[in-house]
C-alpha cells in the first residue's frame, strides 16, 4: 500500500462562496471527519492532491499534516469520497476519513485484467470485464493496490469468479466468490435473411377464386369469373282506378 504525504490550511470560511473563492486560488475544499472527532473544514493544494491519487491511488493512506495558527498537526486520513465536476472532471470537494493503523477497514480495491485471452485470439470470442472492484476487509496497511488477473488462458466459454483470486494473508474477500470477474463469450451473429424456400413462395402470384361445385368443370387459367346475373326489373305498376265511374 502506499503512502503519501500532504498538507491542509484550516478554513475558517465556509459556505458556496467561500469554496470558490478556494478553488480559484488552486485549493480543493475538504472535511475531515471520524474516530467520532468534530469534522474540521480544510483546503488542500489542487496540484498535490492530482499527483498523490495518479502516484497512490484512491486507497492510499495520506499523512495529512494540519496547519492551524502557526501550529501543525499531522493525521492519517484516507479518501472517502471525491466529487468532479460533471464535464471538466476536475475535483471540486473531498471527504476525508481519520483511520487507525491497528483497525480493520472495509475497502474497494481495483480489479486489472491482463493478458489477451486464448478464445479472443484463436476462438473470435469477446473479453468481457463484469466485476471492475472487489470488496475487502484488511489493516490500512494490507489493502492491495489492485487486484491483477491473468486471462491469458481463457478460451470461449470460459470464466475467471472472485474465489479463482490469491490474495494475501490477513485480507478477507467480501465480495462473494461465485461472482464472475471476467469471461470470453462467443461473438454475436446476425440472424440471416429469410430462407430461399419463403423468399420463392412469396415471389409466386397468388390465386384468388372458388373452389369448383361437385360435378362443375374447373375454371380455365386466366378466364374472368362471370358476372353476377341482373335481378329482373319489378313488375310495372297497375294503372290507377279512377275515383268516379264513367
Amino acid at each position: 500500500m502506499e503512502r503519501v504525504s500532504l498538507s491542509a490550511l484550516e478554513r475558517t470560511a465556509t459556505g458556496k462562496s467561500a469554496a470558490k473563492r478556494a478553488r480559484r486560488d488552486g485549493l480543493v475544499p475538504a472535511v475531515l471527519y471520524g474516530r467520532g472527532r468534530t469534522p474540521r473544514a480544510v483546503s488542500l493544494g489542487r496540484k498535490d492532491l492530482v499527483s498523490a491519487l495518479h502516484t497512490a491511488g484512491r486507497n492510499a493512506l495520506i499523512d495529512l499534516r494540519i496547519a492551524q495558527d502557526g501550529d501543525a498537526q499531522t493525521e492519517v486520513v484516507m479518501i472517502e469520497e471525491i466529487q468532479r465536476d460533471h464535464i471538466r472532471r476536475e475535483i471540486l470537494h473531498v471527504d476525508l476519513h481519520l483511520i487507525s493503523l491497528t483497525e480493520a477497514l472495509e475497502v474497494s480495491v481495483p480489479v486489472v485484467l491482463s493478458g489477451t485471452p486464448e478464445g479472443v485470439t484463436a476462438g473470435g470470442g469477446v473479453l468481457e470485464q463484469v466485476r471492475r472492484e472487489i470488496e475487502v476487509r484488511c489493516l490500512p496497511t494490507q489493502i492491495p493496490d489492485r487486484f491483477t488477473v491473468d486471462v491469458t488462458g481463457l478460451r470461449v466459454g470460459a470464466s475467471i469468479h472472485v474465489g479463482d483470486l490469491k490474495v494475501a494473508e490477513g485480507i478477507e474477500v467480501l465480495t462473494p466468490p461465485e461472482e464472475v470477474i471476467a469471461a470470453v463469450v462467443a461473438p454475436v451473429v446476425e440472424e440471416e435473411a429469410a430462407p430461399a424456400a419463403e423468399a420463392e413462395a412469396a415471389a409466386e402470384p397468388e390465386v384468388v377464386g372458388r373452389a369448383p361445385a361437385e360435378g362443375e368443370a374447373p375454371a380455365e387459367e386466366g378466364a374472368k369469373a362471370p358476372k353476377a346475373e341482373a335481378k329482373p326489373a319489378k313488375a310495372e305498376a297497375k294503372p290507377a282506378k279512377s275515383d268516379k265511374k264513367e
